[in-house]
């Protein structure tokens, strides 16, 4: 009864749609899958985010990640004939990290929905060109290459599905409306080969998934996030989504979880901190960005050190956002390397607000 009540009160506070006719993330949501790892066009914006530390044979260590993004445009603007036309586009950013060789390349796709782009319903079916990703048997798979390298990758979740958020709701600030259904395997046992011309090596690792849909990420005074995937090597994994506000603080909707080893959410809190530790600066867009982050919440301390300084994205042809994305080991307080991940920077080269 008191959850049914709480459900209750929190709907009665948000929207149904944004001014745009949009809908909104609200409370309550029946989570289906595996027809939510699907596209929801009823809202605006939507991606399927996959990154992931891999090793060949020999010991070599790649990072990866992959994005397939849907941003839909207002309903009011396609009132007219849709026959020959789509008001979803579809972004997709790809990027490979050799941490032995010292190299970090990506690339970037952009088309209309239609022949060379789309997002299926009720289950997992995406393609933007001849990156794909898709669902079959409970596994997933992803296609996809980068500057002449290309990757193929089965995964096999190791638990169920994570919904983070409160009423299956991720709030991102105090507009009702900006908030998020998200849904997330922190940890997917791949396996997979990455070819290059003629020659083709094995790879195996571990990779996180995340899944959301929203029509608005962020709150006024609000300009991008701090983003963070980890996996312990205890069995816990940490989501940890920090906001940042145009003065550089934290937003209070920040947000840090822990999922145990079964996969489940342990606890998660707003009283807790993510500090930058030095700086690095872009040779390429000019943007500084922090160089490692730390973070500090029930007495424990995770620090995160980019594999490679420079895993900067620059996405002229898609969404034009740059952004640092990239592989990091974790250490804890003391220096011992306690698990690995991706962080993710994002509005430090320009707000971000009103782009998602």
């Amino acid at each position: 009864m008191k959850a049914w009540l709480l459900c209750s009160c929190l709907l009665a506070q948000v929207p149904e749609m944004t001014a745009e006719g949009f809908l909104v993330a609200r409370p309550g949501h029946a989570f289906r899958f595996p027809a939510d790892h699907g596209s929801h066009p009823g809202f605006r914006s939507e991606w399927w985010y996959y990154t992931g530390l891999l090793e060949d044979p020999g010991g070599r260590v790649y990072g990866f990640q992959l994005t397939f993004f849907r941003q839909a445009s207002p309903p009011a603007a396609w009132k007219g004939n849709r026959h020959w036309q789509s008001d979803q586009l579809y972004l997709a950013h790809a990027a490979l990290t050799d941490v032995a060789g010292r190299r970090f390349a990506y690339d970037e796709r952009l088309n209309r929905g239609g022949l060379l782009a789309g997002a299926a319903e009720g289950d997992l079916g995406l393609f933007n060109g001849a990156w794909s990703a898709r669902e079959d048997g409970g596994q997933q798979h992803l296609r996809f290459s980068v500057e002449g390298r290309s990757l193929a990758l089965d995964l096999r979740p190791l638990s169920p599905p994570v919904v983070f958020g409160e009423g299956g709701v991720s709030r991102k600030g105090d507009d009702p409306t900006a908030a998020s259904h998200y849904v997330t395997f922190p940890r997917m046992e791949a396996h997979g080969e990455l070819g290059e011309g003629s020659r083709t090596t094995p790879l195996k690792g571990q990779v996180w998934m995340d899944h959301e849909w929203s029509s608005n990420q962020l709150s006024a005074g609000q300009v991008g996030w701090d983003w963070a995937g980890l996996r312990l090597r205890d069995g816990r994994s940490l989501m940890a989504y920090r906001i940042r506000r145009a003065d550089g603080s934290a937003d209070p909707w920040s947000t840090l979880t822990e999922v145990d080893a079964q996969g489940q959410v342990a606890r998660s809190t707003r009283a807790w901190t993510m500090t930058a530790r030095g700086q690095w600066r872009s040779p390429r867009s000019g943007t500084t960005y922090p160089a490692s982050m730390a973070i500090r919440a029930w007495g424990e301390t995770w620090v995160l050190e980019p594999l490679l300084a420079d895993q900067e994205l620059r996405t002229r042809r898609s969404n034009g956002i740059s952004y640092w994305e990239g592989a990091c080991r974790v250490r804890d307080g003391a220096g011992a390397e306690v698990g690995e991940g991706y962080l993710e920077l994002t509005g430090y080269a320009g707000s971000l607000k009103g782009r998602f």
